[in-house]
């Protein structure tokens, strides 16, 4: 099987639990991402690895004529539900490869991708990519999460793994996710201009501490597809560590655990 076939099968299978589980948190992040993209009526955008709509959806509330592309159909098709659900037109969707999108030069005012480019095996091709179709003048924008440790849910599974399974190790991940001050780099690289860097602090909803492991488990694909290579003795291990760590450091009542996020913004010249 193809690296595109198992992402786009992995995501139309998990999608449904990854919008439930994080959607509103990430639409809350986009939100507050898109103050920076100076988004109008009339402006056009693009949402690379738009996944369910995160993005998409606000940027279109704010008057952009939105095109929302992904690998899956799945999670394009989560994303209509969504739009459809909240009455917001504007949004038009199709299935694309980020790394090799079917669309003209210089077509869209704002290219943007929240946690989607991010996770390419060469996220300098996706970049590459949304470079080409902003038109001059126009911004790319960037949404990645920020410093490992400043990523509580994820970086508290990595102490739990660590710590009850030492010999067991994730799976490897890319530059933008273990160093997010680089993605300024990747973006001039790429070709963006005048690339500034902003921070944020927000959070993921997960109602307490033992719902944050249901949260976690199964609304990241990559996650819920490496928990399964473990026996189920294992994956109780992990879990009690992990909500155990949850309970320690925010309270067993927790309703939002802090996530802190990078939003990369840079002009087409």
């Amino acid at each position: 099987m193809s690296d595109e076939k198992a992402v786009r099968e992995a995501w139309d299978k998990f999608g449904a639990a990854y919008d439930e589980g994080l959607g509103a948190s990430f639409t809350a992040i986009a939100e507050a991402a898109l103050r920076f993209a100076d988004i109008r009526a009339g402006l056009t955008l693009l949402d690379v690895a738009a996944g369910s709509g995160a993005l998409s959806i606000p940027a279109a509330r704010l008057g952009a004529e939105v095109l929302a592309t992904d690998l899956s159909p799945g999670m394009l098709g989560l994303l209509q539900h969504r739009a459809e659900e909240a009455r917001i037109s504007g949004i038009r969707t199709a299935v694309m490869d980020g790394k090799a999108l079917e669309l003209d030069d210089g077509a869209f005012d704002r290219v943007c991708s929240q946690f989607g480019v991010m996770l390419f095996p060469e996220p300098e091709a996706g970049l590459r990519e949304m470079v080409r179709v902003t038109a001059p003048g126009g911004l790319g924008v960037m949404v990645i999460f920020g410093e490992p440790e400043r990523v509580v849910p994820v970086w508290l599974f990595g102490q739990a793994l660590r710590s009850t399974l030492p010999d067991v190790e994730l799976p490897a991940v890319g530059r933008l996710q273990t160093e997010p001050a680089s993605l300024r780099d990747a973006m001039q690289g790429a070709g963006y201009a005048d690339v500034r860097l902003e921070t944020l602090d927000r959070g993921v909803a997960v109602g307490s501490a033992s719902d944050a492991w249901d949260v976690l488990s199964s609304s990241a694909p990559g996650l819920a597809m490496f928990l399964r290579q473990l026996q189920d003795a294992q994956v109780a291990a992990v879990r009690d560590a992990f909500v155990a760590s949850v309970v320690a450091g925010y309270g067993a009542n927790v309703a939002e655990l802090p996530v802190e996020v990078i939003v990369g913004i840079g002009r087409k010249r």
